[in-house]
């Protein structure tokens, strides 16, 4: 009887462990709190990177590397995910930045793949706010992502008039879903030049945190 008591208490707990663990979709899954996301089955196919700096750029940030079959991480990233989405939260990450030089940011680039839901996202520059991602200055919209999991697409927008930022602030890049892509399951590719530990942000579910990790790849761009 003890023998049976004990097997099925471990079953129980084995069922509670696994139903823990969040969404899972084509062999990708996140990690249990949600907040990474993860191709198990390794990077599935190859896209020629879809941006290179134009000769007149000034890079302000970047952290894509410059090995074309390795950009950023094909299969590791964190979680952008929508309210009605099969993650069952609202997650959104925003990456800093303090420019050098006062600049015009006229063109943000990012890498988010694709998992499930609807395909698309919205990534906007924001101001600080207690070392928070604070008032937003400029967004835009991405769809059409490629599938979570592959190298090394990137995504982004131009701006003919740009955004004025100041020299030594700090700034955010978030991803993030709208109304618009509540259903959406995306992850922000993690970059492939600085694997260190390093602070970001983290919304769920309604508010701000500060966090730390491998942050997410992106460049920005401008004059």
């Amino acid at each position: 009887m003890k023998k049976t008591l004990t097997l099925l208490s471990l079953v129980v707990f084995l069922f509670i462990t696994l139903t823990a663990m969040a969404a899972s979709k084509n062999g990708v899954v996140t990690s249990r709190d949600g907040r990474q996301t993860t191709a198990t089955n390794g990077a599935s196919k190859f896209y020629a990177p879809s941006y290179q700096p134009d000769a007149g750029d000034a890079v302000i940030y970047n952290n894509f590397s410059n090995y074309p079959l390795g950009v950023y991480w094909c299969c590791s990233g964190w979680t952008i995910s929508g309210p009605n989405s099969i993650v069952g939260a609202t997650y959104a990450d925003g990456m800093p930045f303090t420019p050098a030089a006062n600049a015009t940011v006229t063109k943000i680039v990012v890498a988010v793949g694709y998992v499930t839901g609807t395909n698309g996202a919205t990534v906007s520059l924001n101001a600080d706010s207690g070392n928070l991602p604070g008032a937003v200055i400029g967004k835009f919209d991405i769809a059409g992502l490629p599938p979570f999991g592959s190298c090394c697409a990137t995504e982004f927008k131009s701006s003919g008039k740009g955004a004025p930022i100041t020299a030594g602030t700090q700034y955010w890049v978030v991803v993030q879903t709208t109304a618009k892509t509540a259903d959406t399951w995306d992850a922000w590719n993690m970059n492939d030049t600085n694997q260190t530990t390093q602070p970001f942000a983290f919304f769920n579910n309604g508010s701000w945190v500060n966090t730390s990790g491998v942050l997410g790849a992106f460049a920005v761009v401008g004059h």
